[in-house]
């Protein structure tokens, strides 16, 4: 599509140019909406106004949807989607220059987030709306204690929740292949600030329902819950596949008792954990829940490979942090014991260390 200025109050901001932030700067373009992705150097600018401002999608869902698959030829190469007529802006460009973000979406890996965030923070205001689409938890409760101690100028925050399933494209910089479809969900935060949401947070919250992406918007009291049922799959899943180099798919081969027993026993820990930080939602995360919820999610999932699993292959920092490691302080908090989360994080960082000590050997 042809690309718009757009006004700088209609116009949205993509922090992230990862898979999913790709994902939704592409859908949000092809809905009409004026564009800006921020890149982390000028070169990275550089690069992406050379291969024409454009962002492609590689629709890879389509080969295993019930009846699009039927339209497919054996072996057939899925066409992409490109989208054009996006502008980019480097991170750290001087904020005087590139003027206030009415906007933004914050798509970065958690562990990033705060930095990221801290580059642009000076351009958000009263009358801002940011979103927020991490995996983990805490991100925005860091955000809060590093940036706004007090309410004056606080932007009105949405938090969303992202189950479809997307990759980069191996060597294309600006590629995303969404491999499985999924579902979203939005909630606004409540209020930092004293004032209402700003006009911002309806019109980002609008552009973001009308998504094709079967986009939800409920209270935050419900996407609490979807969120800490999500956290429980990716504590579960993410650390077991990432260390066993395996899709998501081998947890719940027939054969994987063992394995079946090891998600019983961390699904019941969870939920002791919960139990404690959040008795008004017992009900809602109970043990046979948790374990519920999670199988479900590795059989939806069984071909994916875990974004950990993905980061530890490339030797890149992992989100464990805001996983397990958002847990193992939630039980601490509480006084509860957490010894397997406890021993999935201490074996993520091992890794990680792992891969830095080959790296620097001396």
């Amino acid at each position: 599509m042809s690309a718009g200025t757009g006004s700088a109050t209609s116009r949205i901001h993509v922090l992230g140019a990862g898979a999913v932030g790709l994902l939704f700067a592409a859908h949000l373009r092809q809905a009409g909406h004026p564009i800006t992705l921020l890149l982390r150097s000028q070169s990275a600018v550089d690069r992406f106004e050379r291969q024409g401002s454009r962002i492609s999608v590689i629709n890879d869902w389509v080969r295993v949807h019930p009846s699009r698959r039927l339209l497919l030829q054996p072996g057939e190469d899925i066409t992409p989607c490109t989208i054009d007529g996006i502008q980019a802006e480097d991170i750290h460009t001087d904020n005087d220059q590139q003027g206030v973000i009415s906007k933004l979406v914050v798509a970065t890996k958690a562990q990033d987030t705060l930095q990221a965030f801290g580059r642009v923070r000076m351009r958000l205001g009263a009358q801002s709306t940011v979103v927020l689409l991490q995996n983990g938890m805490g991100v925005f409760e860091a955000i809060q204690r590093e940036f706004y101690t007090q309410p004056d100028n606080v932007p009105a925050f949405i938090v969303g929740t992202n189950a479809h399933g997307c990759l980069r494209a191996s060597g294309d910089e600006f590629v995303t292949r969404h491999t499985a479809m999924g579902s979203c969900t939005f909630a606004t935060r409540p209020a930092l600030a004293a004032c209402g949401a700003p006009d911002s947070a309806l019109e980002l919250m609008t552009a973001l329902a009308e998504l094709p992406l079967d986009v939800a918007v409920v209270n935050w009291s419900e996407l609490h819950v979807q969120l800490l049922l999500k956290l429980a799959a990716n504590a579960v899943i993410n650390p077991a596949t990432a260390l066993a180099g395996c899709h998501n798919g081998l947890m719940s081969s027939h054969d994987m008792s063992t394995m079946s027993g090891f998600m019983t026993l961390a699904c019941a820990e969870i939920a002791a954990i919960y139990a404690r930080a959040h008795p008004h939602l017992h009900e809602e995360l109970s043990a046979h829940a948790i374990e519920e919820y999670v199988t479900r999610i590795v059989q939806v999932t069984a071909q994916n490979r875990s974004s950990m699993l993905q980061d530890v292959a490339s030797g890149r920092p992992t989100e464990v942090d805001w996983i397990n490691g958002h847990l193992v302080r939630l039980a601490h908090q509480h006084g509860v014991s957490a010894p397997i989360n406890t021993a999935l994080l201490a074996l993520i960082k091992l890794r990680e260390a792992a891969f830095e000590e080959r790296l620097n050997p001396f």
